[in-house]
């Protein structure tokens, strides 16, 4: 995991150290509060599939090239490819059953980070060789909102494993890239992929919770997180580019790892 996740888990744990020592003395409760903070170990899905386009025309794409022939080949939009994840955080209310079967309501946050990457290459009768075709995205800001449950398993010790799953949904930040290439006198700015808007979202998880006292518990967690389609858009740019109605965004999938602190009050 990158260095940013390793120091909000180091800070997690101490913090949870420190409580340990000022709770142990305190009563249990069936309601918690957890906070938590991690990273994505990997992730999957594709904003768009492959595009080649033949221009008879590359003024279309930059007035500068009018009567100029070119072809346009974009390559697999990949999400991992296209945004570093900075950071995960979470803040979960919980409610415990038993010994064995826990509620929560959560509420994640995640930043992403724009990445500046090839993603074709634009060949034409007047270039000299194949130009790379380079995206700058934006950066975006995920929430999201999800109703869980989790079934623990007694150990006899401090020590216990959990499976859970949780439904809800997912506001997510339309997705903008800047398009540059050494052929293309003039960026095509701002170009809309997808828009901004709210999806269903699944998380499937499974870990080990420690409870050194009745207050408190340290909970040690990997999500497979799926995430719906975003929203798509009918920017102009893009059907420039060669995308017609037909070429829609995929849904995303997520691996998730994260350490959360959780107080019972």
């Amino acid at each position: 995991m990158k260095s940013r996740s390793i120091q909000i888990l180091a800070i997690l744990s101490v913090v949870a150290g420190a409580t340990r020592v000022a709770t142990a003395a305190e009563p249990a409760s069936p309601w918690s509060l957890s906070i938590s903070g991690g990273d994505s170990v990997d992730e999957f899905g594709s904003l768009r599939t492959p595009r080649t386009t033949d221009f008879t025309d590359l003024g279309t794409l930059d007035p500068t090239l009018t009567g100029t022939t070119g072809t346009l080949r974009l390559d697999k939009l990949k999400y991992e490819d296209l945004f570093r994840r900075r950071f995960d955080t979470g803040l979960e209310l919980d409610y415990t059953f038993n010994d064995n079967l826990q509620s929560f309501g959560r509420f994640g946050y995640t930043s992403l980070g724009g990445r500046t990457t090839t993603i074709g290459q634009l060949d034409g009768a007047s270039f000299d060789s194949p130009a790379a075709v380079r995206a700058r995205w934006a950066d975006a800001d995920n929430t999201s909102f999800e109703l869980g449950s989790r079934y623990f398993w007694s150990t006899g010790s401090d020590w216990r494993p959990f499976a859970g799953l949780a439904i809800g949904a997912t506001h997510l930040d339309g997705m903008r890239a800047t398009l540059t290439s050494a052929d293309l006198p003039t960026d095509l700015n701002n170009l809309r992929f997808t828009r901004s808007g709210t999806v269903f979202s699944q998380s499937l998880q499974t870990g080990v919770e420690y409870t050194p006292s009745p207050a408190l518990g340290l909970r040690f967690g990997v999500d497979v997180d799926h995430v719906g389609r975003p929203h798509d858009t009918d920017d102009p740019q893009l059907e420039s580019l060669g995308y017609g109605p037909n070429d829609q965004a995929h849904s995303m999938w997520s691996i998730p790892v994260s350490i959360a602190a959780n107080y019972r009050f």
